[in-house]
Formats: C-alpha cells, sequence, structure tokens
C-alpha cells in the first residue's frame, strides 16, 4: 500500500488519536482512510446533486428556448399565476 506522511494540526491528531483510543480504529492509519473514504463518499454524493441541479437548469432552458413559458407583467398577474400553480400542485394535475 502506497505511503504518504501527512502533517496535522493539533486538533486533528488529538481527534486521530482518541479515534484510535476509542478502539473503533486499530491505528491511525485507518483513521485516515476512513475519514478518505468519507470523504471520496461526500464528494460523489456532491457530484450527483450537482448533475441533478444541472438536468433541471437545462429542462428550464429547453422549456425557454421552446416557448414553454409565461410572462407575468404585475403583481395581480404573479398572484394568479402562482395561485394557479398551486391550485394545479395540490390537486395533483399536471395539466392546465
Amino acid at each position: 500500500m502506497p505511503t504518504q506522511n501527512v502533517n496535522l494540526t493539533p486538533e486533528l491528531d488529538l481527534f486521530v488519536k482518541e479515534q484510535v483510543q476509542s478502539g473503533y480504529y486499530n491505528n491511525a492509519s485507518e483513521v485516515h482512510r476512513a475519514a478518505l473514504a468519507s470523504m471520496a463518499r461526500d464528494e460523489e454524493e456532491r457530484q450527483l446533486r450537482l448533475q441533478v441541479l444541472r438536468d433541471a437548469v437545462q429542462v428550464g432552458v429547453d422549456d425557454i428556448e421552446n416557448g414553454r413559458y409565461q410572462t407575468v407583467s404585475s403583481a395581480e398577474e404573479h398572484s394568479e399565476f402562482f395561485d394557479h400553480l398551486r391550485n394545479r400542485v395540490l390537486s395533483g394535475s399536471r395539466k392546465d
């Protein structure tokens, strides 16, 4: 297994030692591997969330480019639009 030397802050060094002393990990290397595995999972999840967001934005862009949008020009129209939208959501309707 490749070896790397890592400089830790005193706080992180204490944390690693506490994790080993807890008995959950056998040594500092196990703590480091667990921390990096957690970080890798977090990054993968972040990338997936980002892709979902990008996909949703693309749906919106496609809708605009294809004329599937509604313009509101007054506070009254705004309220009417969102009242209509709220009613559609609450009724489970997907079409106007």
